[in-house]
């Protein structure tokens, strides 16, 4: 994706097509496409500014900060309780490990004392796990310990 047009432009194809110029003749004068010009009178027309859209980068996060938070609060209140638990008392729509995941990475809930530590190399080294403070549910478990242990929980 193109970086978007700057606001100079933006203000100049605006005052031409206002002048009664053709989109072709102002694509061809500014240096850019037909739809371009097309685009940015449609999102003139809806906003009544120039400014560009906000860019949505990346995929939309499956938790919202609202339960993020309440799953924060539960992991406070019952240090001990269980991702599946968690999965269960919430509904949430995630696995296990993807839970453990975002816990670890969104919430950190545990930061003076956990830490990783990765192989001898640094690189494609596999990365252990060290529990930092006592009682932090999560932080302490790898993706690849949740799902053996969900493969001995149902066997």
């Amino acid at each position: 994706m193109s970086a978007p047009l700057s606001k100079d432009l933006r203000k100049r194809i605006l005052a031409a097509k206002e002048e009664g110029a053709s989109h072709a003749k102002v694509a061809r004068e500014m240096r850019v496409s037909v739809s371009a010009i097309t685009r940015l009178l449609a999102l003139y027309r809806e906003t009544g500014s120039l400014d560009a859209r906000p860019r949505k980068a990346g995929r939309k996060p499956r938790l919202d900060e609202e339960t993020l938070q309440k799953i924060a609060g539960r992991i406070k209140e019952v240090p001990d309780i269980s991702l599946r638990e968690l999965i269960e008392e919430f509904s949430l729509p995630v696995s296990a490990p993807a839970l453990c995941n975002t816990i670890n990475r969104k919430l950190r809930l545990c930061r003076n004392g956990a830490r990783s530590r990765t192989g001898t190399s640094g690189r494609g080294g596999t990365t252990k796990r060290v529990e930092g403070e006592a009682g932090c549910p999560v932080v302490g478990f790898s993706v690849k310990e949740m799902e053996s242990e969900a493969r001995q929980e149902d066997s």
